[in-house]
């Protein structure tokens, strides 16, 4: 699984954070952001959305782990109680091409943390992991499959 660097650019978000283990629940998140989205005409054109994972489940019990759904929003945007507004750092990413499903992406996540895997003169870097689905995501009705990049927070090595 080879993966690139990338560099993913500051960016002011809308975000609703579910609280909890990562996994299936994370689809009604989704669901309802994208319910959200649409009220707030931040769904036409469609944009990319961001997936932000706050904590490592390896390293934080899973009622504790912490995650946002986001979308990148301009300055003004009133979000009422049931989203917020955060800045996105930005910064350099190694980043892998996923298709799978839900259930999938855990594992994907893992390989990419295994040895050998980040791209010598890198390492992992302590901020918080992105997912990135593009603006033709689309979960495939017959498989659940769907297509997003992740992207691991990484620096140079010193």
């Amino acid at each position: 699984m080879p993966l690139e660097i990338r560099q993913l650019p500051p960016m002011r978000l809308a975000y609703m954070r579910q609280t909890g283990p990562y996994g299936p629940s994370l689809t009604h998140l989704w669901d309802r952001f994208g319910r959200w989205c649409e009220a707030h005409g931040l769904s036409e054109p469609r944009p990319k959305f961001y997936g932000i994972s706050l904590d490592n489940p390896a390293c934080t019990p899973p009622a504790q782990c912490r995650y946002d759904a986001c979308v990148q929003v301009g300055v003004g945007l009133r979000t009422g109680p049931d989203a917020q507004v955060q800045d996105f750092p930005g910064g350099d990413y190694a980043c892998f091409q996923f298709v799978g499903t839900g259930p999938e992406i855990g594992a994907a996540w893992a390989r990419m943390t295994a040895p050998g895997q980040i791209p010598a003169g890198w390492e992992v870097a302590a901020r918080p992991a992105v997912e990135v689905y593009d603006e033709h995501f689309a979960v495939n009705p017959a498989t659940g499959a769907f297509p997003c990049w992740l992207c691991l927070a990484v620096q140079r090595v010193a």
